[in-house]
C-alpha cells in the first residue's frame, strides 16, 4: 500500500489550502500556485461536506466523487457542485486527470481496492489525515460563516434603518399632506366667512352656504330652509345639485330630517340608509345618506341646512366640529341678512299701511319710466285720494281714520300684479304704478279699486258702520306725459278734476269730460 501522505502531496495540499510557502528572496519570482484535481471516495455526509468545503478553495477542483450510492448525500453534493459521479471503483481509480484521492468512506475494503488500482502519480489521503483536513476546512468555513453572518446582520441593520427611514419619510409625507389639507380647509373657511359678510340678501347668503356644503363635505345636493314662525313651516331659500323642482318648497317643522335638526341641533342619518319619511324634503330622486344641521343664533333656530349623499357617508368627529362651526357662522350671516332685509323693507315701507313709502315710489317710478322709454312700452299711473277724509278724522278720531287707511291699502294691494308698485303718496293719497299698461287697462284697474272701496264699511262706535269713497286720476306715458314728473302731475290734475266733478269717480288725464263712476 502506498504511504497515506507523502511529502510531495503534503506540499501540494498545503499550497492548495493557502498555507504560506517557505520564505524566499525578493529576487525570486513569485511562482504560480498549482492546480490540484481532487477525487473524493465515499457516499455519506462526510464526503458531501468535504466536497462542498473543497470546492470553495482556490486552485482546487473536485473532479469527481466515487460513491456506489449516487442518491446519497455525496451524490447530491456532486450534483450541486458539478462534479462527476462514479459508481464503479475500478473504472474510477483508473480515471486520468486526478492528483489526489481523499478517502472519506470509512470503508477499508473500498480503500484497499482504490489504493491498489491508483496510478503511482496519484496520492491517497485517508484516516487521521482526512479528519484533520476536515477540521481545518470546518474551522475555516465557520470563520467565513461568522463573517457572512456578521455581514448579513449588518445588512439587516442597514435594511432595518432604511425601512425606518422610509416609514419616517412616508409618515412625514402623510403629515405634510394632512397639514396641506388642513391649511386648505382653513383657507376655504376663511374665504367662506369673508364672503358671508359681503352679502346682505338672504338668497345670496343661503346660496353661498349650499355651495360651501357641497365643497367642504362632498354633498351632491344641499338646501337651506328658513323657519317661518307664522305657520311653523320650513321655506326653501336656496338649493344646489338638482333643479329647484326636486326640492319641496315647504315642509312642516315637525317632519323630515329638517325637523329632527330643528329639535336636536343636528341630524346625521349618514350612518344608515335614510327612510323616505326622513328624506321628505326631497321632492324627487333618492339619496343613500343625509345630514342636517340647525342654523341657530342663541336659542332661536332661524334655518336648517340639509345635505344628501349618493353613498354611505360617516362624519368623523373633526368633520362634525367643522360642520357645527360652519353652521354657527352661517346662522349669524343669515340672521344679519334677514335683519338687513327687514330694515330695507322698513326703510321703504309705510308702517301704517304696509305699502311702499313716497321715497321708494319716486325711485321706482324713475326706473320704470326709463325702461318704458327705452323699450317703447306703455306705463300708466293711478293717483287716488280718500274723499272728505279730514272731516272723517275730525268726526270719528284718528284711530278710526287709521283703520280706513289700512283697509283702503288692503283693497289696493289685492288688485295688483307682481310687477305693479303701490305706495302711500301722502296723508290719504295713494299712487299705483302699472308697467306695460295702456290707458284702457289702467282705467279698468282704477274703477275696480274705486268700486271695492265704496263697498267697504267702517265701524265707528255707536253711530254704526259708515263708508268712504275715493276720487281717482289716471295718466299714461307717453301719450299724456313725456317723463316721470309730468306723469305724476297729469294724474294729480285728473284726480282733482274728479273731485271737482263730484268725487267718487275715475278721470283720465286725456279725457277730463268723461269721468267714470259717481256718487
Amino acid at each position: 500500500m502506498r504511504p497515506a501522505h507523502s511529502e510531495r502531496q503534503a506540499g501540494h495540499h498545503a499550497q492548495g489550502l493557502g498555507v504560506p510557502p517557505s520564505p524566499r528572496s525578493s529576487a525570486d519570482p513569485a511562482p504560480s500556485r498549482p492546480h490540484i484535481a481532487v477525487a473524493i471516495l465515499g457516499s455519506g455526509e462526510a464526503a458531501a461536506t468535504l466536497a462542498r468545503e473543497l470546492v470553495r478553495l482556490d486552485n482546487v477542483e473536485v473532479a469527481s466523487i466515487w460513491c456506489p450510492r449516487p442518491d446519497g448525500p455525496a451524490g447530491i453534493a456532486a450534483a450541486e457542485i458539478g462534479a462527476d459521479i462514479r459508481t464503479d471503483l475500478g473504472t474510477a481509480a483508473r480515471a486520468p486527470g486526478v492528483d489526489l484521492v481523499i478517502d472519506a468512506s470509512g470503508d477499508e475494503r473500498a480503500q484497499a481496492v482504490v489504493s491498489a488500482l491508483l496510478p503511482r502519480n496519484v496520492e491517497l489521503l485517508s484516516g487521521s489525515s482526512v479528519r484533520l483536513l476536515a477540521r481545518v476546512l470546518a474551522d475555516g468555513g465557520s470563520g467565513e460563516r461568522r463573517v457572512l453572518a456578521e455581514l448579513r446582520a449588518a445588512l439587516d441593520r442597514v435594511r432595518g434603518q432604511e425601512r425606518r427611514l422610509l416609514a419616517s419619510r412616508e409618515s412625514l409625507v402623510r403629515a405634510n399632506a394632512a397639514l396641506d389639507h388642513e391649511l386648505a380647509e382653513i383657507y376655504f373657511m376663511h374665504e367662506f366667512f369673508k364672503d358671508l359678510t359681503a352679502y346682505t340678501d338672504p338668497l345670496d347668503v343661503c346660496s353661498l352656504i349650499v355651495d360651501a356644503a357641497n365643497g367642504m363635505f362632498g354633498a351632491t345636493i344641499s338646501a337651506v330652509y328658513l323657519v317661518e314662525r307664522e305657520d311653523w313651516t320650513f321655506r326653501l331659500c336656496a338649493s344646489q345639485g338638482r333643479p329647484v323642482e326636486a326640492f319641496r318648497d315647504a315642509v312642516p317643522v315637525a317632519e323630515t330630517t329638517l325637523g329632527e335638526a330643528f329639535r336636536r341641533g343636528l341630524s346625521n342619518s349618514a350612518v344608515r340608509p335614510p327612510s323616505p319619511v326622513e328624506t321628505g324634503w326631497i321632492a324627487s330622486g333618492a339619496v343613500s345618506a343625509q345630514a342636517a344641521v340647525a342654523l341657530q343664533v342663541g336659542s332661536e333656530v332661524i334655518a336648517v341646512l340639509a345635505m344628501g349623499f349618493p353613498d354611505d357617508r360617516v362624519f368623523d368627529s373633526a368633520e362634525l366640529d367643522r360642520l357645527r362651526g360652519m353652521a354657527d357662522q352661517a346662522a349669524l350671516a343669515v340672521q344679519n341678512a334677514i335683519l338687513h332685509g327687514e330694515l330695507e323693507r322698513l326703510s321703504v315701507t309705510d308702517r301704517l299701511t304696509g305699502l311702499f313709502n313716497r321715497g321708494y315710489f319716486e325711485q321706482r317710478l324713475d326706473g320704470e319710466v326709463s325702461r318704458a322709454q327705452r323699450y317703447g312700452h306703455r306705463l300708466s299711473l293711478i293717483l287716488l285720494d280718500i274723499d272728505e277724509f279730514k272731516s272723517f278724522n275730525d268726526s270719528y278720531g284718528h284711530p278710526a281714520g287709521d283703520d280706513v287707511l289700512r283697509m283702503v291699502s288692503a283693497v289696493i294691494g289685492s288688485n295688483l300684479r307682481e310687477m305693479d308698485i303701490a305706495a302711500r303718496y301722502g296723508g290719504e293719497e295713494f299712487v299705483i304704478v302699472l308697467p306695460e299698461t295702456d290707458t284702457a287697462g289702467a282705467l279698468r284697474v282704477a274703477e275696480r279699486v274705486r268700486e271695492q272701496i265704496e263697498l267697504l264699511s267702517f265701524e265707528v262706535g255707536q253711530e254704526g258702520p259708515v263708508s268712504r269713497s275715493v276720487s281717482v286720476g289716471v295718466a299714461t306715458l307717453p301719450e299724456m306725459a313725456p317723463g316721470a314728473p309730468e306723469l305724476v302731475k297729469a294724474a294729480d290734475e285728473a284726480m282733482y278734476r274728479a273731485k271737482r266733478q263730484g268725487k267718487n269717480r275715475v278721470v283720465s288725464a286725456a279725457d277730463a269730460d268723461g269721468p267714470r263712476g259717481g256718487e
